[in-house]
């Protein structure tokens, strides 16, 4: 998952797409912002072990990686990046050429990669992602703003088109003040999720789910799973999208 810049979102979207993926199957969630992460912060975690630790250490097998993970109260796996940007940069920069290959051959393990906002430098993550998640937020109290979003997001999706042969979907965080169908026309790429403006709903995502089972009712939390099952159905079945229609979108909002 990856933003363009006035988009402030990835990490919470990430989080909710990662606890709300089919039980049954490992889920993973890294920390791949380049700017430094929030995870330990938000979640009263460590920032090691992470990938700091992993980088360091020899062993690079799946074995190996898992000693590094921390546990949310959720029970969710996080791997962690370093907060400060002067040493998250080269951590996650070498986490995705050591460890990339390893994650995206797994297709027992889904890893949801939190890349933070796309710069002049694209994502590390982006080649050994089997689909690579651009989200696009919009102000609901302000169209000129909203619009500057689009164009920015618009940029980023070129780049990632143009440098990727990986499957590039577009997930829209509000349905104010344009409909998102709207602003798919104007970026390009697939539709496939609609989350909403959902604060309470994004501070117990942000605070690792643990202010009661409200947390899973949540209008995000919903939107979330909706977004998790399109995902899955993805990667499933490669070539296909599973469509993304009114009924989801009037759920997700």
């Amino acid at each position: 998952m990856c933003s363009a810049a006035g988009t402030v979102t990835s990490t919470t979207c990430g989080l909710s797409l990662a606890s709300s993926m089919p039980s049954g199957q490992p889920v993973l969630f890294a920390e791949c912002d380049p700017s430094g992460g929030d995870l330990a912060a938000w979640a009263d975690l460590r920032e090691t072990p992470g990938w700091s630790t992993a980088v360091a250490g020899g062993d690079r097998s799946w074995t190996g990686l898992r000693a590094h993970f921390q546990e949310m109260p959720s029970g969710l796996s996080v791997l962690c990046a370093p907060t400060q940007a002067r040493t998250a940069r080269p951590v996650v920069r070498e986490s995705a050429a050591r460890f990339g290959s390893l994650l995206g051959s797994m297709s027992d393990v889904t890893t949801v990669a939190d890349c933070g906002r796309v710069g002049s430098e694209l994502p590390a993550w982006l080649a050994p992602a089997s689909l690579v998640l651009l989200l696009v937020r919009q102000t609901p109290t302000s169209a000129g703003a909203t619009v500057a979003r689009v164009d920015r997001t618009a940029e980023v999706m070129d780049k990632l088109a143009a440098s990727s042969e990986r499957r590039v979907g577009l997930v829209v965080v509000g349905s104010h003040p344009y409909d998102p169908q709207q602003l798919v026309d104007a970026i390009g790429g697939e539709l496939f999720g609609v989350l909403p403006e959902d604060p309470i709903g994004a501070g117990l995502a942000a605070g690792a789910w643990t202010v009661g089972r409200g947390a899973s009712r949540s209008p995000l939390a919903r939107a979330a799973r909706e977004l998790a099952a399109t995902v899955v159905e993805t990667l499933t079945v490669p070539g296909t999208v599973a469509p993304f229609g009114g009924s989801r979108s009037e759920s997700a909002g």
